[in-house]
């Protein structure tokens, strides 16, 4: 196809909003958007969020579902977050903020943790460059981080005790939901051997939060009682106190290095929190 431009923008948008389009195909279409985003630096930029904006929700609410396994649809995926994360935020952007916003929250609590760590960092940009227009989304995030911290010892215990972790990753078995309360057999996998892990079930999302939380806290001074002392603060004491395994087989070094990250990340914001609430 021929470079997008203007002139053809709106057609181009159009392909990825037919109902039928092979996987593949829209696959394909949305990388021609993603080598093309150097138009959102040029005049084009608020043509180009009319004419995608609504084709990439579509494609991450309607056209595709989180995947257990890297596939073309994860793929897909991710390369439309990819678009997402890199959109200037400039004040053409504003009038698409809440739905971006929104979009990015629903990838975060409900995707895979590969897409989750490229939404959290739009929701931190949209949080630190449009504060008064996104507020009323600042404290579903913080109940997704309250949760996260509640299901941290599950987390720890899924990776290291689960039987399964010690049998080779590759064979893990097929992911059928992205729930990581949900332990039921046959449904949960062992990341790897192009497994994706939940991200309500990810130690980087751990280490990524708190920097978020630290900086919506100091915006909303009236979240600060109503969270840290009855929820964050002893849920992220718990998760520090965590040890984990004495002996770390090799296929879950990368696992154990991510949960040690983890801890030290969170207590280092504990320190800050505290001030907070004294």
């Amino acid at each position: 196809m021929a470079p997008i431009n203007s002139s053809n923008m709106e057609q181009h948008s159009q392909r990825l909003l037919e109902p039928d389009l092979p996987v593949q195909v829209r696959l394909q279409h949305a990388m021609e958007v993603r080598d093309s985003l150097e138009m959102t630096h040029t005049p084009d930029y608020l043509n180009f969020l009319r004419c995608y904006f609504r084709a990439f929700s579509a494609i991450l609410t309607n056209y595709t579902k989180p995947q257990g396994t890297e596939n073309a649809e994860h793929k897909l995926r991710n390369v439309v977050i990819e678009i997402l994360n890199r959109l200037p935020h400039s004040e053409v952007l504003r009038p698409f903020v809440q739905d971006l916003l929104k979009l990015s929250l629903r990838v975060l609590t409900q995707d895979n943790e590969d897409n989750a760590l490229l939404a959290i960092r739009i929701v931190f940009d949209l949080l630190r460059n449009f504060r008064p227009t996104v507020e009323a989304e600042v404290q579903p995030f913080l109940d997704f981080v309250v949760n996260i911290y509640r299901n941290f010892p599950n987390t720890v215990t899924y990776f290291f005790d689960n039987p399964n972790a010690n049998a080779n990753m590759s064979a893990a078995m097929p992911i059928q939901h992205l729930d990581p309360t949900v332990d039921a057999p046959g449904t949960m996998t062992v990341p790897g051997g192009g497994q994706l892990n939940p991200s309500a079930r990810s130690f980087k999302i751990v280490t990524e939060s708190p920097l978020v939380v630290m900086f919506l806290f100091q915006l909303y001074a009236k979240l600060v009682q109503t969270n840290i002392p009855f929820f964050l603060l002893p849920l992220m004491v718990s998760a520090i106190s965590i040890k984990g395994p004495d002996k770390v087989p090799p296929h879950l070094k990368t696992p154990f290095n991510d949960l040690k990250g983890a801890q030290v990340k969170v207590r280092l914001s504990l320190a800050v929190l505290v001030t907070f609430v004294v």
